[in-house]
């Protein structure tokens, strides 16, 4: 019992696991400082899926990036978990509390682990009964942070933080530039996992045209293969700048990363700008602090409808809207939007 006391208080070596997503790992960085911040000496390990570990690249708190394949079996899983038991490491962090890491946990037994609890209930009550028993501070940081809390000598969580090199930012000026962009940009990155979680085009539109009277900015637009709002965005006008399906991951952080600033909808590359240091305008519709949503920077603009009283409808934003309107999101309003980035000093 000394020896594992002792492992776990003074660790030299620790996995972090979070599997995804883009906003999780993001979010997750927060925690892995504080445990830089406890143990400046440690190693610390991230296992994550394949396709997100560039998000990682440069950061000064993970030590080595595990890939894990996206499209694996439970084989995998199996020899992954061995493979951790058989391992020097100290401890073991489950961020993530999903049915891929409990099978991998299951079969660490020679080290000490932490895992992810999460408000399961509370979140049931609140879909289910609409009685709200969070705590007023609750917040997806803190709750990130609640696997460590042991260790923790005061509630202070760090931003999350993720890195891009100069160079890649020289490189992202170079290819804008090729696109005919050569003054500052407004970034914007409308799509979203679900479309109940999206902005309507329309107003989109009525927002920018107001933003192009006020000051003389570009706009340039990001997105995924499938997010398909970034071209009805971009028919508006011929000068936007449409990047959408275009970008890898590494190249989408350094435009954000030399932007003015983010508009978006509640999804990872916005939750990514703040982590890049950037001040973002994030529209919430059925998602809400209580289901993992929400900006990170005090500077940072969150923009939803408190007093919408099916908000939030479910964790992740999925579940169809089962009024005659989605009023959590018609509610906001270009003119809403326009007011809130103008008092917070945007424009």
């Amino acid at each position: 019992m000394a020896v594992a006391t002792s492992r776990i208080n003074n660790p030299k070596r620790i996995l972090a696991i979070k599997f995804s997503s883009i906003g999780d790992i993001v979010l997750t960085t927060s925690a892995l400082r504080t445990l830089k911040n406890i143990f400046p000496s440690v190693k610390i390990d991230f296992l994550t899926l394949d396709n997100f570990t560039t998000l990682l690249e440069g950061s000064k708190f993970i030590d080595r990036i595990i890939p894990f394949e996206r499209n694996a079996g439970f084989s995998k899983l199996v020899k992954t978990g061995r493979w951790i038991n058989n391992s020097t490491y100290d401890l073991v962090i489950d961020f993530h509390n999903s049915l891929r890491s409990k099978i991998i946990r299951f079969l660490i037994i020679n080290i000490p682990k932490r895992y992810l609890k999460k408000p399961y209930w509370k979140r049931f009550i609140l879909f289910r009964f609409r009685k709200n028993i969070f705590p007023t501070d609750f917040s997806q940081l803190k709750l990130l942070h609640q696997p460590i809390e042991e260790w923790l000598n005061e509630k202070y969580f760090p931003l999350p933080e993720l890195f891009v090199s100069e160079i890649e930012k020289k490189q992202a000026v170079k290819f804008l530039r090729e696109k005919g962009l050569n003054k500052s940009y407004i970034t914007i990155i409308p799509g979203a996992a679900w479309p109940q979680k999206r902005w309507l085009v329309d107003n989109y539109h009525k927002l920018f045209n107001e933003l192009k009277n006020h000051k003389n900015v570009d706009f340039v637009i990001l997105g995924g293969k499938n997010d398909d709002i970034c071209n009805e965005i971009a028919k508006y006008d011929s000068k936007f700048i449409n990047l959408q399906g275009k970008t890898s991951l590494r190249e989408s952080m350094a435009i954000i990363a030399k932007s003015k600033y983010v508009i978006g909808a509640d999804t990872g590359l916005v939750h990514a700008a703040e982590a890049l240091g950037k001040r973002v305008v994030s529209i919430f519709g059925p998602t809400s602090r209580e289901t993992g949503a929400g900006v990170s920077r005090n500077d940072s603009i969150s923009i939803e409808n408190n007093d919408v009283w099916c908000r939030p409808c479910s964790q992740t934003g999925k579940r169809k809207c089962y009024r005659d309107e989605q009023y959590c999101m018609t509610t906001i309003t270009p003119q809403i939007v326009l007011s809130k980035i103008n008092e917070g000093g945007l424009i």
